[in-house]
């Protein structure tokens, strides 16, 4: 059932402010010390220095030789998913030249082909939805091809100079007017054993898929005659989270995941922007402010408390929950293994039987019911994060008797 609404459901409550790529953590961990991209960074940003090191440890000590079975299994499985995607980040695989003739097509007929198609690529949710300016990185901060860096080969060397908004510091311009969103559901049996190795695969292997399904559309709707650019885990020009709560994907919860009425917390997310016409998705609104408020299992599960209980903040002009992302890569880097336990308790997370959609439908529709379906979920489900047994064939070899 529809739930659309005209606006967001977030609160606008100063200037939007773009973010800038270098600024996150993701991006800051690729930063190589001694570099004249580090000095610069670090001379602005003193206080990162020594919290950016121990998060470089995380992405590193999985690229790294180990004498440890159980490491070299983990990164293992980790090179398998991650690594196998890089190329997919490449600037002619994300982006391209367009077909010379635009093929006339309805917008509405468009946007049917487009989510056919990306749903048979894959995808478990497609949403079309504007491209707000907001939401693009105003500069590139990840630059795992454009140098040296000693994680996530290969390197990208000898940068066309036809490729705008590619290199570290670049001020990255995208004029497209659409976005799709893509979300990919996640094994939830694999997701319940984390963090571990077999919640790092299911993970990167999600991710994986996202990427492809990206670029094997935006490579489509080139082929029509129409400008687009894939955007994901290997190279983003835009914000996939705000995008996909424009498009009506779902809204942003207290644990800084979008939560979507199908799949809860448990999916990842990869976009396509476009400049081809098609029939827009309107915003939705679940009443997840209001859920978020009356359920704190998230925050009260996290084992760094990462997520905030209290109320959101302003950041860079919307009212937000604001999650500390340091304090959550840490812990990472402390198991060796992306942390999925906020996305394994939201209660949103549960699997798309006929009872529990029901119980989606319930909390979508009657707010007076969200405070008895949290202590329901507290009941049936335990209050405590219990992780899964991780699978016998990801378990690391025994070893051998001498």
């Amino acid at each position: 059932m529809s739930h659309q609404v005209e606006e967001p459901a977030y609160e606008v409550v100063g200037p939007l402010e773009r973010l800038d790529e270098r600024d996150t953590v993701f991006s800051r961990e690729r930063l190589i010390p001694g570099t004249p991209e580090a000095e610069v960074y670090y001379s602005a940003h003193p206080e990162l220095f020594r919290i950016d090191q121990r998060l470089r440890k995380f992405i590193q000590s999985k690229e790294q030789a180990s004498p440890d079975e159980a490491q070299i299994m983990s990164s293992a499985l980790y090179q398998a998913v991650f690594g196998s995607v890089n190329h997919l980040g490449l600037p002619d695989a994300v982006d391209g030249p367009t077909a010379p003739t635009p093929v006339e097509i309805a917008p509405a007929v468009a946007s049917q082909k487009v989510k056919a198609l990306a749903r048979y690529l894959g995808a478990d949710l497609v949403r079309i939805g504007p491209l707000s300016p907001a939401w693009v990185y105003s500069h590139r901060g990840s630059p795992p091809f454009f140098e040296e860096y000693p994680a996530n080969p290969p390197h990208y060397s000898g940068l066309p100079e036809s490729y705008a908004d590619r290199r570290y510091g670049d001020p990255i311009h995208i004029p497209h007017r659409y976005a799709i969103s893509l979300g990919f559901a996640q094994d939830l049996a694999l997701i319940e054993s984390g963090p571990s190795p077999a919640s790092d695969l299911e993970i990167g292997r999600v991710y994986a898929r996202s990427a492809l399904v990206a670029v094997q559309l935006a490579r489509f709707i080139r082929a029509l005659g129409y400008p687009a650019r894939a955007h994901h885990m290997r190279n983003y020009g835009v914000l996939c989270v705000p995008a996909a709560i424009d498009a009506g994907m779902g809204e942003l919860g207290r644990c800084g995941f979008l939560v979507t009425k199908e799949l809860g917390t448990n999916l990842r997310l990869s976009c396509v922007t476009t400049d081809l016409p098609m029939e827009l998705d309107g915003p939705v609104d679940l009443g997840m402010q209001d859920f978020c408020r009356k359920c704190l299992k998230c925050a009260e599960n996290c084992p760094v408390e990462a997520i905030p209980r209290g109320e959101p903040v302003v950041v860079r002009g919307v009212r937000k929950w604001k999650t500390d992302e340091v304090k959550c890569l840490l812990y990472w880097s402390h198991r060796g293994s992306a942390c999925p336990i906020c996305q394994v308790v939201c209660p949103w997370s549960k699997p798309r039987t006929l009872l529990h959609n029901l119980v989606r439908e319930i909390a979508v529709r009657v707010p007076a019911a969200r405070s008895w379906l949290v202590r329901t979920d507290d009941w049936v489900y335990g209050t405590r994060f219990r992780p899964r047994p991780v699978p016998a064939w990801l378990a690391p070899p025994r070893k051998r008797r001498s």
